[in-house]
């Protein structure tokens, strides 16, 4: 006599199935794909267009920052814009994307820890635009405009939130 195993008992015990879109399935390609986008944008545009006197317009790409902290040689604070702002931001995306396609038995334990640690750490980006901001708003005779790169920098810094945690979870589960 034939003993059939019931499909939802099977479907437990069976190992879990690698969704055919990558880990994290296809919202997580989806978020990649628009941090890939959003991430050049937000570093190229500018973020803040400043206002002096009446006249005098200026817009600031977080590139131009970079440019000019290392032209005035304030070094220290040109190296922490560059690396947690640009650097950072890229490395992430890419070591993602490489999470994403690649098979699970080639992704080593480590790499989930590192990749939901430094997530974490992700909105720092955002942060150091926002002080970014702050710092040049300081000044006495200009005003301040938001600019699109800020929103597209804030949205890839989100999109790469949502992919770190659909991926690391995906692998998690093989």
């Amino acid at each position: 006599m034939d003993r059939a195993i019931p499909a939802e008992i099977e479907s437990r015990s069976a190992p879990a199935q690698r969704d055919p879109h990558g880990a994290g399935g296809a919202l997580a390609r989806a978020a990649l794909i628009l941090a890939a986008i959003a991430l050049p944008l937000g570093i190229w545009l500018p973020m803040l267009e400043a206002q002096r006197l009446v006249f005098f317009r200026e817009a600031y790409s977080l590139f131009d920052v970079a440019w000019s902290l290392v032209d005035t040689r304030s070094y220290l604070l040109a190296g922490t814009v560059i690396v947690f702002s640009m650097i950072f931001p890229v490395a992430k995306l890419l070591t993602l994307i490489w999470l994403h396609v690649a098979p699970p038995h080639l992704v080593p334990r480590r790499a989930l820890y590192w990749i939901e640690m430094l997530g974490k750490w992700t909105m720092m980006d955002v942060l150091i635009a926002a002080l970014f901001v702050f710092t040049i708003g300081r000044g006495g005779l200009s005003s301040l405009g938001e600019q699109p790169g800020v929103w597209f920098f804030t949205f890839a810094a989100l999109m790469l939130m949502l992919a770190s945690g659909r991926i690391a979870a995906a692998h998690r589960k093989l």
